[in-house]
């Protein structure tokens, strides 16, 4: 018979649990697999809504909660973090001997568990690796995390080839997808009047907003905020119209970017701190565009058939599928953008028929059959003979 493969899973807050939760619930429903999870940062934070409370209601085993958020909006907020972190998951390590780390994506949380699992000869597999970001300091994390990964997920095909070009081996990667999508696919959809009565909104037609800070420019985001903000209430009052804003993650700046958000907050600008998985999915599913500088405009709007309004240098130079538009922070910018993802109605046309480089749906079946692929015994996984 074959042995339990024990896994724990890292997360630290709201937008990459989303990810993570299709691959970690396929794990947790198979007898194969012990699953634990790691709640961190953001997660167990009262500022961000203590998400942590929907990871235990999703039904996971808790192994730890490592508090890893500082309380300051300055730029020693996610180094110390790291510090803590790795302190932090160390102990859990060793005391729950898992096979097996799973983490995603580029933040503290995904570095932390790459150099813990490297000093502790535990194997890593990371979600997301070989995905370029522009002028953020998350971009070198990512691939440093993946330079320490024994194992990776990819979510599009080109970022399989960049791994590659890193010097990682190629049975090492597998492309499944971003997992996000799975969450849209398999979420039921509500109608207009039962999402309206979730918001407590007399909903209207409106586009989401959701805009987080840039680290090479964090100093800038109360103003880039503002102007962004100018534009997008311009268009709204003009096309009687409203922009639902969704609090932004716990970079530094992002309390510049909510301060901002609550001086402009009216009946055309409503801010909703964190929302339910299925209330998220179907608020997407009904807006008009999304509007900001998410990375679900480029990974899962497209499953959405949803324009995107990309405002400032954030995302830039990613991979998208064609539904992306960037601009700068000018009123005039941004209200000619959205006129044009909003009313255009060949520019819709066209978005309603593309596919999406990052997968169609299926990344946790993928994931799963890969993961149960693999020979944990087999030393091959755990020693990297080419670095370069």
């Amino acid at each position: 018979m074959k042995s339990i493969t024990r896994v724990i899973a890292v997360t630290g807050i709201r937008s990459e649990y989303d990810i993570l939760f299709p691959i970690i619930n396929k794990i947790n429903n198979d007898n194969q697999f012990c699953l634990k999870v790691v709640i961190s940062g953001a997660h167990l934070s009262d500022w961000h809504g203590n998400t942590y409370e929907r990871v235990k209601e999703d039904g996971f085993i808790i192994a730890d909660r490592v508090d890893s958020l500082l309380a300051t909006n300055r730029n020693t907020q996610r180094s110390k973090a790291v510090a803590n972190l790795i302190s932090g998951l160390t102990q859990t390590v060793e005391r729950e001997s898992p096979d097996l780390l799973l983490v995603v994506g580029d933040r503290e949380e995904s570095i932390a568990t790459a150099i813990v699992g490297n000093y502790m000869g535990v194997l890593v597999a990371h979600v997301g690796g070989g995905d370029p970001v522009w002028g953020n300091s998350d971009d070198p994390i990512r691939m440093a995390t993946s330079k320490l990964a024994n194992l990776h997920l990819t979510t599009a095909l080109p970022y399989s080839e960049n791994l590659i070009s890193l010097g990682e081996d190629s049975w090492r990667i597998k492309f499944t997808g971003t997992p996000g999508l799975d969450n849209i696919k398999n979420e039921p959809p509500l109608s207009k009047e039962e999402l309206a009565a979730a918001l407590s909104l007399d909903l209207k037609d409106y586009i989401v907003v959701l805009k987080h800070p840039l680290s090479s420019e964090s100093e800038s985001s109360y103003d880039q905020m503002c102007n962004a903000l100018i534009g997008i209430k311009a268009f709204c009052e003009k096309n009687d119209m409203m922009a639902i804003c969704i609090m932004p993650n716990s970079d530094p700046g992002s309390f510049d970017i909510i301060k901002a958000y609550k001086e402009f907050e009216s009946d055309r600008i409503i801010l909703r701190q964190t929302l339910p998985r299925n209330i998220f999915v179907n608020l997407l599913r009904s807006a008009k565009a999304l509007a900001g500088n998410s990375s679900m405009g480029l990974l899962e709007a497209p499953l959405y058939k949803l324009p995107v309004v990309n405002i400032g240098n954030r995302q830039r130079g990613r991979l998208n599928a064609g539904n992306v538009r960037y601009v700068g922070y000018s009123k005039s910018e941004v209200i000619e953008a959205l006129d044009h993802a909003v009313f255009d109605s060949d520019y819709r046309d066209f978005i309603s028929n593309l596919n999406n480089p990052y997968g169609s749906g299926d990344a946790a079946d993928i994931a799963i059959k890969f993961l149960k692929s693999i020979d944990l015994n087999d030393r091959k996984w755990a020693v990297k003979q080419k670095l370069i």
